[in-house]
């Protein structure tokens, strides 16, 4: 009996050290691949409910994943909105609320991506930059290694900036596309037809070239450690310059054409778009981000395929999102730089099938800062990195099925203008605004019920009044 006993009070201890083990023993880490693109409208994706494009591999990553309904880009310009999700600082945080504002981020600014590193990924970006990395003397590239936590860096800027540089003759050189193009002797071909319809090769168009670039990167990389690839697309920004053949399959007269809203928008609101009654001109512009966003769409697969190809899919969380949206006669107004709905929603869709919900679709509101703890917290970083950013809460809760909702209400701002939504009502905000829409019936903010809503109002209004004491100071534009 005594010998009994030992035996079993040995195999006890083994069991329990086993079961410590096991418990001790992180999961297998997934890649996280960041799919970002420029002023999509989200309405221009099937999957959120386009009659006018399809988007058949977009469409994929939403019936693989979660699409978030409601969710709310921090910036409404590309610098804004990119730089505010880099840091988990908000535009009134950095004084950063327009493009061309704020020449550098503080040099001692801590950023998600130094996150993953401390967790132990690799760090890659590939394509447009609208960083701003503390730059003291290096290259944009150098300094979004040294700088904002990237182990690997291949820059550029979009296809605005880049042509203006090319006809300068400016930088051409020490530019990572521009070089290539010169290279290729494609340089003068690419200045001469922006910005009417590319004839380049799809490969040598800007954002081909991030996607072939992205291939090459995914079927290079061998290490055993997880990365994280922040990958920035151009499109569907305009102008709409892809191949005719993208532009084939879009009429004008399919497009939706212009919505007029019941209220008169306040001045300073919707500064920085453009008003534009012709109808002829506005169905072009959609037509053109139909085509832009077909192009876009494409790239997604391909870069999908490659990570298939190379046998990383299953392990590989996909976040695709855009960085702000973009008026395309809606209101009969173009650009951005406002907070209705068809800039402020970032179409973020997250696919991990593995782990996460399939074919999901949230309407709880969430923040694009919310990535932050998010890829922080699947990549288990270290306490250190997870406890940095107090505006970001984590998605993997609903991600998984849990929870519906990691928020009550998000926000978004612009000169002086503060958005809140809780993803039925969405209240715009200002010293001369205060419209509120009901998101469920009125999702294009067409019609401005603040006068019969209230007690809404008053809500999210002391809801935005708590966000900006809990998050400030607010701060004036600059440039550091």
């Amino acid at each position: 009996m005594k010998n009994y006993n030992v035996i079993v009070f040995f195999l006890a201890l083994v069991l329990q050290s086993t079961g410590l083990q096991a418990a001790g023993k992180k999961d297998k880490r997934p890649n996280i691949l960041f799919i970002e693109v420029d002023d999509l409208n989200h309405e221009y994706l099937s999957c959120f409910g386009s009659t006018v494009i399809q988007t058949p591999h977009v469409d994929k990553l939403a019936e693989s994943g979660v699409r978030f309904q409601n969710a709310v880009c921090q910036g409404m310009m590309c610098g804004p909105s990119r730089n505010s999700l880099m840091t988990g600082l908000y535009p009134h945080n950095l004084g950063f609320y327009n493009n061309g504002e704020m020449s550098a981020l503080p040099k001692d600014v801590w950023t998600f991506p130094q996150g993953l590193q401390q967790a132990g990924y690799y760090t890659a970006w590939i394509g447009k930059c609208h960083i701003r990395p503390y730059k003291k003397g290096m290259s944009k590239t150098q300094a979004m290694q040294a700088q904002m936590g990237f182990d690997f860096a291949q820059v550029t800027e979009g296809r605005v900036v880049l042509t203006r540089k090319a006809k300068k003759g400016q930088d051409v050189e020490k530019d990572w596309y521009l070089s290539y193009l010169k290279e290729k002797g494609w340089l003068d071909q690419f200045v001469n037809e922006y910005p009417e319809i590319s004839t380049l090769a799809e490969e040598a168009y800007l954002d081909g070239f991030f996607t072939k670039n992205a291939e090459e990167f995914l079927d290079n990389y061998k290490a055993k450690e997880p990365f994280f690839l922040w990958l920035n697309y151009s499109v569907p920004h305009g102008p709409y310059d892809v191949a005719q053949a993208y532009h084939k399959p879009f009429k004008k007269e399919n497009m939706p054409g212009t919505t007029v809203t019941d209220y008169e928008a306040p001045q300073g609101l919707v500064k920085k778009t453009k008003v534009n009654t012709n109808e002829h001109y506005q169905k072009k512009e959609q037509a053109g981000h139909c085509a832009a966003v077909s192009f876009m769409d494409k790239q997604v697969g391909k870069v999908v395929e490659a990570l298939k190809k190379n046998g990383q899919l299953e392990n590989t969380i996909i976040v695709f999102f855009s960085d702000q949206g973009v008026m395309l006669g809606d209101h009969q107004r173009n650009h951005k730089g406002t907070l209705y709905r068809q800039i402020t929603n970032p179409a973020l869709i997250v696919s991990y099938p593995q782990k996460f919900k399939t074919n999901k679709v949230i309407d709880a509101p969430v923040e694009l800062i919310d990535l932050i703890q998010t890829t922080l917290e699947v990549a288990q970083a270290p306490e250190s990195a997870l406890n940095r950013c107090k505006t970001s809460h984590s998605l993997v809760p609903a991600l998984k099925g849990k929870v519906e909702s990691v928020r009550e209400v998000a926000f978004g701002e612009i000169d002086g203008y503060v958005m809140a939504t809780d993803g039925h009502y969405r209240l715009i905000q200002g010293a001369d605004a205060s419209l509120l829409f009901d998101e469920v019936n009125d999702p294009k903010n067409l019609h401005n019920i603040a006068g019969e809503q209230p007690e809404v109002v008053t809500r999210l209004s002391k809801s935005i009044k708590a966000w900006l004491k809990q998050t400030g100071p607010v701060m004036p534009k600059k440039s550091l």
